[in-house]
């Protein structure tokens, strides 16, 4: 099986690669102008913020 697919060519796998590239930049992108303005706009303000309730944002993982 690894051997049909190393077979297969370096072009096919090169092609495989980049297509999963581009699906995963497309989908940032997508991620990044579809969020919500707010929560970036509270995001860009954490490296100014001197407080210490980030851990009760609802935003955060």
């Amino acid at each position: 099986m690894i051997r049909d697919l190393l077979g297969a060519g370096e072009g096919t796998l090169s092609s495989i690669a980049l297509l999963i590239m581009l699906a995963a930049f497309a989908g940032v992108l997508l991620w990044t102008f579809r969020g919500k303005k707010d929560r970036f706009r509270e995001e860009s303000n954490l490296p100014l913020d001197d407080s210490d309730n980030h851990a009760e944002s609802p935003h955060s993982m």
